[in-house]
């Protein structure tokens, strides 16, 4: 079943809310702590639910597998890398 926007974390009101250049500086803020920190889940978190409400989510996907490997009992990743299987319309059966 295809998701629509509002169905992703923070969906239509978010992306109300900011522009586009605030989408884009957040999202460079964001990848910039992580190549600091790479294995800041917080931040990775973070990161992947804002690709998700930009519709990047193959990208989202990415960074919720990223997370998964050195938590792969997080309920939110798990959760995340659902929603964009769904969104990409790719089994939530197959692996990782």
């Amino acid at each position: 079943m295809p998701l629509k926007n509002e169905d992703a974390p923070g969906g239509r009101l978010r992306a109300n809310r900011q522009s586009t250049q605030d989408w884009f500086a957040q999202l460079q803020q964001l990848s910039d702590r992580l190549m600091h920190c790479p294995t800041d889940s917080a931040t990775r978190c973070e990161l992947a639910i804002l690709l998700e409400d930009l519709g990047q989510h193959e990208e989202a996907l990415v960074n919720w597998k990223v997370l998964l490997t050195s938590e792969p009992n997080n309920l939110v990743a798990r959760e995340g890398l659902a929603r964009c299987r769904r969104w990409m319309g790719r089994s939530l059966q197959s692996p990782l």
